[in-house]
């Protein structure tokens, strides 16, 4: 259903032609350390691929493993996290300032020339699914998807200012199913304690 309503919806938003790219002309790609740290108590939040939902951890690594690991590749609100091992191609945008370390399970997507949201959404289209899916080493163990292979996917653009309208709508889309199946929950917990009284 959701893809069909971003099919009619787009046809709503656009008015001038998708230029086709590949992923690498429009971010820079990076991915995450390949050791596993040593955790501390506290210091810079450290996610990998369970936590690409919300990104919440509860894992942490000290600022000098941080400012080592990932001197050159430092998460910014507006980044765009994708998961590459085991679950591929799910995306999650930065949406705090605060400095995230990120095992090799995610790749960091730095936007150049296209708008953070709109790259979410367009990453979990049909289209560019099945080209990732293509480049995916289905037998390896887990199944993964290559740094290489990631600049290669094919995607399609309009220009940023359709790219913003787009991204901005999915975006609150999202907002609005996430609120509305809190609620169903809440509501979902109090019948059965209706029921049980």
């Amino acid at each position: 259903m959701i893809t069909l309503l971003s099919a009619t919806l787009l046809i709503r938003f656009t008015s001038t032609a998708w230029e086709q790219r590949k992923l690498k002309d429009v971010v820079d790609i990076f991915d995450g350390t390949h050791q596993t740290p040593k955790y501390t108590d506290s210091g810079i939040k450290f996610v990998s691929v369970e936590n690409i939902k919300d990104l919440r951890t509860i894992k942490y690594i000290s600022e000098e493993d941080y400012i080592k690991e990932y001197k050159n590749k430092r998460t910014e609100k507006g980044d765009v996290l994708m998961t590459r091992i085991g679950d591929i191609g799910t995306s999650r945008v930065i949406e705090t300032e605060e400095e995230l370390a990120y095992y090799v399970t995610l790749s960091l997507l730095k936007p150049k020339q296209v708008e953070s949201n709109f790259l979410t959404w367009l990453i979990t289209s049909p289209e560019v699914q099945r080209d990732i899916w293509k480049r995916t080493l289905h037998i390896a163990f887990p199944k993964k998807i290559n740094l290489g292979e990631i600049n290669l996917v094919d995607i399609r653009l309009p220009e940023y200012e359709e790219q913003t309208k787009i991204g901005n709508f999915f975006k609150q889309l999202d907002e609005t199913i996430t609120l509305q199946g809190e609620q169903l929950y809440i509501l979902d917990k109090y019948l059965i304690i209706l029921s049980l009284s």
